[in-house]
């Protein structure tokens, strides 16, 4: 019985699609499509080609501090004051007033850094991180001055200016600069280029159909074409589970968007009886690397007992 309640609300769904048409909402229609995974940013490598850094070419300064969970970041700025690309890569070996520091080397806390040529006036970064919770916070840091960096290459640059603080050991980084992610760029015209609004009830009951809206609007001063439909992926998440699909959006007689219009869309998706009184959160995104994504709130009251 509960089956054939939810066909026949789906069948009714359907065959209203006529009277929402006119009210100016596109139909949902029921075409299943394989779940969309968004695709893995790609790490982008700096250039690496230029010849070591001589140390005549490189200067060294302080540069940004920072904390996180009980570790302290120190971050040196090695700049290139020569004429030519220059390029640091590995490990310095650092002294302070003759003494060798022996920090553990393999990066810190706060992440990697990469190789990357160093172009004239450019830069790349040293970081050091030391921890601050041993001896429950009591133990006195200890700054090292008058410091002197031995550069992979050869050849040793002075830091007078520069101070590293250690509390519970040092660790170290490579030379280089933060990794940089290729993040995807909608197209013009495309799809991923619209924002998105959801329109939803407030509250809904378990084990109910729930009808929705989404809004997708143009900002933009080109028209979207939708002739290669794209699909959309919705969740329902709670917390004791979620419901995830995806679907193909309504292009039948929508066929673009556009510049600064918009198009609204019915969506439905069944909320589990099991799903618990609460709230849970509604997501919707079209079925692109760029989106649009949008979601929100709504509570769910429990299943009536008759």
């Amino acid at each position: 019985m509960r089956k054939a309640g939810v066909a026949a609300l789906l069948v009714l769904t359907l065959l209203s699609g006529c009277a929402s048409s006119r009210t100016g909402v596109v139909p949902w229609v029921n075409r299943p499509l394989p779940r969309y995974h968004l695709p893995i940013a790609v790490l982008q490598r700096y250039p690496t080609s230029a010849p070591p850094c001589r140390a005549s070419q490189v200067r060294v300064t302080q540069g940004r501090s920072g904390a996180g969970l009980g570790n302290d970041l120190e971050e040196l700025v090695f700049a290139n004051v020569g004429a030519r690309p220059c390029l640091l890569r590995g490990y310095p070996t650092i002294e302070s007033e003759g003494r060798e520091l022996h920090p553990q080397r393999g990066g810190t806390y706060f992440g990697q850094l990469v190789s990357a040529d160093l172009q004239p006036r450019g830069r790349v970064f040293l970081d050091l991180a030391t921890g601050v919770n041993c001896d429950n916070g009591r133990r006195p840091p200890t700054l090292y001055h008058r410091l002197v960096f031995t550069l992979p290459a050869g050849g040793r640059v002075g830091a007078p200016a520069v101070t590293i603080r250690e509390v519970c050991g040092l660790s170290l980084s490579e030379f280089g600069l933060p990794e940089r992610w290729v993040q995807p760029v909608a197209a013009p015209g495309s799809a991923g280029t619209l924002l998105a609004s959801l329109h939803i009830p407030s509250r809904t009951r378990a084990g109910r159909l729930l009808r929705y809206t989404v809004t997708l609007r143009n900002p933009t001063t080109r028209m979207v074409d939708l002739h290669a439909c794209p699909g959309y992926t919705e969740g329902l998440f709670t917390t004791r589970g979620s419901v995830e699909r995806s679907y193909a959006l309504n292009c039948d007689s929508v066929h673009a968007i556009p510049a600064g219009g918009r198009v609204r869309f019915a969506m439905l998706i069944m909320v589990p009886r099991t799903a618990p009184a609460g709230y849970a959160k509604l997501g919707w995104s079209l079925d692109t690397p760029t989106g649009p994504f949008t979601g929100t709130a709504l509570q769910i009251t429990p299943v009536r007992v008759r």
